[in-house]
């Protein structure tokens, strides 16, 4: 993982800016229809006990023990998004179903066996060591578990340039391929129940995402200064580029 630019891109100014692009509680594209989507395809209820890998403010981990009812651990990198998960859980009384602590994707510090349904959204990407990361996941799923995550992949061959331009503008050291996840999780044990392409949607939610980085850009200026709002414009924009040349994509899957 590249802990600096994760912790200099999800800073308490980095993550609040992000939240202004994406949706209420959310580092990540496609907000609470997106969850709703994958928690469908992992059965999550009221029995479920779920590790959110890559919680950032919450947003996952409260949609679904809010509309679920199930108990989830969310975990961070970030210590000022953990603080805002947590209070806003409290806000919401759901701090009995749903806590959060500091932690590492790499060094899960949990016991074995000790969840049904491990999650991520759209956060792995920025986990380095993906074989780590899909060994860790695994070691704390109990038996019949399951993985269940979406993530921002490499669907396309990069040039140097390329790579160094997403990579910097998405706070990646590098982005799994959809192959290189099916290896990892046959390599732990599991197989993959459901795989779904994402891409289309992700160019979709992205285009509008700019759309709105344009609305906004009085209030970031003021708020912020025009030169952070000119920094988020161009790493927003390559982005988007990336998706549209079918450099970078999305997936979600289920493995068990």
């Amino acid at each position: 993982m590249d802990i600096e630019a994760v912790q200099k891109t999800y800073n308490q100014v980095g993550s609040t800016l992000i939240e202004k692009l994406y949706s209420e509680d959310y580092l990540s594209i496609g907000g609470t229809v997106s969850t709703d989507i994958l928690a469908n395809y992992a059965e999550i209820n009221e029995q479920s006990y779920v590790l959110d890998v890559g919680s950032g403010l919450g947003g996952p981990a409260l949609h679904l023990a809010g509309s679920r009812g199930c108990r989830v651990t969310g975990l961070d990198l970030i210590p000022t998004n953990v603080e805002q998960a947590k209070c806003r859980a409290e806000e919401r009384g759901l701090q009995n179903l749903a806590n959060f602590q500091v932690g590492n994707a790499t060094e899960l510090p949990f016991n074995s066996n000790s969840f049904n349904v491990v999650w991520g959204q759209d956060a792995w990407c920025h986990v380095a060591d993906k074989a780590r990361l899909i060994s860790e996941c695994v070691r704390v799923l109990k038996p019949g578990g399951t993985v269940a995550f979406s993530d921002w992949l490499q669907t396309a061959q990069m040039n140097q340039a390329q790579s160094k331009q997403i990579h910097d503008a998405t706070a990646s050291t590098n982005m799994a391929t959809m192959a290189l996840y099916s290896e990892l999780l046959f390599e732990n044990g599991l197989s993959i129940k459901k795989y779904e392409n994402i891409s289309a949607t992700f160019i979709q939610q992205y285009r509008t995402i700019i759309t709105r980085l344009g609305d906004i850009e009085k209030e970031i200026s003021e708020q912020f200064s025009p030169k952070i709002y000119e920094i988020l414009r161009k790493k927003n924009v390559t982005i988007l580029r990336g998706f549209e040349e079918g450099l970078i994509g999305g997936g979600r899957i289920i493995a068990t």
